[in-house]
């Protein structure tokens, strides 16, 4: 089985253009990343009313400069470290290589009295934005293969107000 990490980050405040959490794998990388699943919970808690925010589900392409390093955190104690040259963060400088999905959100604060669109992005099932073959085997993860700069991101497309939590689910092995 394939060493498991999370990369989570809470309260990213959004900007336009914004990759809100990536996980790159750079050129001197000697593993291979699979991305599995990627949320954003709407964990807004000041008032926006009435917003509306394009999302892009992205694969990187260039190499990662200036932003936020995030540390992923490991699902067993006993996985070996990440290999330096797989790293994750947000508002990263890099190079969108593909759009693999573009939906609509709200970021509008959740109210504990409706269940509206707001209060569902809190969540698990409806704050998952990516996950690979939803339990179909045969359907391939987003790889990022040794010795390629390749990454995926989350990016907020026109969103200036706000904040959310992120987390993208990832392997790392050998082959």
């Amino acid at each position: 089985m394939a060493n498991t990490w999370q990369s989570a980050s809470q309260g990213v405040t959004y900007a336009a253009s914004k990759h809100m959490l990536d996980v790159f794998n750079a050129t001197s990388s000697t593993r291979y990343i699979r991305i599995y699943r990627a949320y954003l919970f709407n964990n807004q808690t000041s008032a926006i009313t009435g917003v509306l925010n394009t999302l892009r589900v992205c694969i990187l392409s260039t190499g990662i400069s200036s932003g936020t390093t995030v540390t992923p955190i490991a699902m067993d104690s006993n996985n070996s470290a990440l290999n330096a040259n797989t790293t994750s963060g947000f508002n990263r400088t890099t190079t969108i290589a593909s759009t693999i999905r573009q939906l609509v959100h709200s970021p509008d604060e959740p109210t504990v009295s409706t269940l509206d669109w707001d209060a569902l992005g809190t969540l698990v099932p409806y704050a998952e934005l990516w996950n690979t073959g939803y339990g179909d085997a045969n359907i391939q993860p987003v790889t990022c293969r040794p010795s390629e700069n390749r990454g995926f991101s989350i990016q907020s497309v026109t969103q200036t107000v706000g904040v959310a939590d992120m987390e993208i689910l990832f392997t790392d092995a050998a082959s």
